[in-house]
């Protein structure tokens, strides 16, 4: 929980920072808003055929972008994998995002844009609630850093957008290292690593 409030608190400053900018670089009000939803990690179901054990098959990808100019934009990000064995949810690699980002091309049917901002990832669980307990929630593999993404957008129909994302992220990470055993627990350390589970992703993007 403290960590998840550390969260939020690291994201308003985040905000803080940039709404002054926001504030004197929106002209007009002929800004747009945009929400995809896709697969965030395609690669992994190829992977996933020849480890039974790789728990990511599929992974959603919801995607909330402000554009507040003609070029530079707002883009709030959620990545996720859903897993359900031995009457447990898990929410693998759970990603959340935040960037401020520029489109540099904008020809015929194509767009073409980047940003960067930071992130924060965890994996969640939840254990299904049984005669005389309780169901919780609780997670562990933090991680946070800052995540550059690159998209390419492609026109289908009126507002109606394919999407191909990358995604290079850098940060500190929490993991354990079961060689060192205390008191049956294995030792816990931080790394600097990437989280690139969802270093390609497919969506589509509708223009609100």
């Amino acid at each position: 929980m403290n960590k998840l409030i550390s969260l939020l608190v690291f994201l308003f400053i985040y905000y803080a920072n940039y709404g002054q900018e926001l504030e004197n670089d929106v002209i007009d009000s002929n800004f747009t808003h945009s929400f995809s939803l896709g697969w965030s990690n395609p690669v992994l179901l190829l992977i996933s055929k020849t480890d039974p054990d790789l728990q990511e098959r599929f992974g959603v990808l919801m995607d909330y972008q402000f554009n507040y100019d003609a070029k530079k934009f707002y883009r709030s990000h959620i990545k996720f994998s859903p897993f359900y064995s031995n009457s447990t949810l898990s929410l693998n690699n759970f990603l959340v995002s935040i960037h401020k980002g520029k489109q540099i091309l904008m020809k015929n049917n194509f767009n073409l844009g980047y940003g960067i901002g930071p992130y924060f990832r965890c994996n969640i669980f939840r254990g299904q609630q049984l005669s005389g307990t309780q169901a919780f929630w609780s997670s562990d593999y933090y991680g946070f850093g800052l995540e550059y993404f690159c998209y390419l957008d492609y026109n289908l129909k009126n507002d109606f957008y394919a999407t191909i994302l990358i995604n290079i992220n850098l940060g500190l990470h929490q993991n354990y290292d079961p060689t060192v055993s205390l008191s049956n627990y294995s030792q816990e350390y931080w790394a600097v690593k990437t989280a690139n589970q969802q270093f390609l992703s497919l969506a589509i993007k509708k223009i609100l």
